[in-house]
């Protein structure tokens, strides 16, 4: 409050309001309310990085980068959601596991089927620019897995100090495979390559 008060205005001036006055400024200002999005992604400043990770799990940074390498071939702006909105969308779907409804609102998107059509878009989007580039054993060459992946005491211990091999360690569960009605497999699938 002593901050309002430190505040020295440049001039005064006085003017009377009617009613329509004031029912206009009123009108303007739900007006430019209603068009103010609830999440909007497009408008860097309208989100802070903490909302950033809490609706996407990226932070602002991460997003922007994800979203520079989503060409504009792959997917458009459209005249409900941008290209940002649609990856948005998608990453909120993912982390949060919103209804389609409930996105539509977030978003003020018109209904379901546009919400349908952004996380399409997106899925589409993700899988021809950014999936090939950054995920699965396509993505990156044997020699920079045993060059940058790699460390000493793995090659050390699996592979007798030998620098020229790739070392994959395969882990997982129990793996359930119903053969016919009476019988089931477990398998337990530990796998060491050297």
């Amino acid at each position: 409050m002593a901050a309002i008060d430190k505040i020295a205005p440049s001039s005064i001036r006085y003017e009377k309001l009617g009613s329509d006055d004031i029912q206009l400024l009123i009108t303007k200002w739900q007006m430019l309310f209603e068009r103010q999005k609830r999440l909007d992604f497009d408008n860097a400043q309208s989100l802070s990085d903490d909302e950033y990770k809490t609706f996407t799990s990226l932070s602002k940074s991460q997003f922007d980068d994800l979203v520079s390498q989503i060409s504009e071939y792959s997917i458009r702006n459209s005249s409900n959601r941008s290209i940002r909105t649609a990856i948005a969308i998608l990453l909120c779907k993912l982390r949060l596991g919103l209804s389609n409804d409930m996105l539509a609102i977030l978003f003020q998107l018109p209904d379901k089927r546009a919400v349908s059509r952004a996380l399409e878009s997106a899925r589409g989007a993700l899988m021809n620019d950014f999936v090939p580039h950054n995920l699965g054993f396509n993505h990156i060459t044997r020699r920079k897995i045993i060059d940058q992946h790699t460390s000493t005491i793995a090659q050390q211990l699996m592979c007798d100090s030998k620098s020229d091999k790739a070392i994959i360690v395969v882990d997982s569960t129990y793996i359930y495979i119903q053969v016919d009605n009476h019988r089931c497999i477990f398998l337990n699938i530990n796998c060491s390559l050297c």
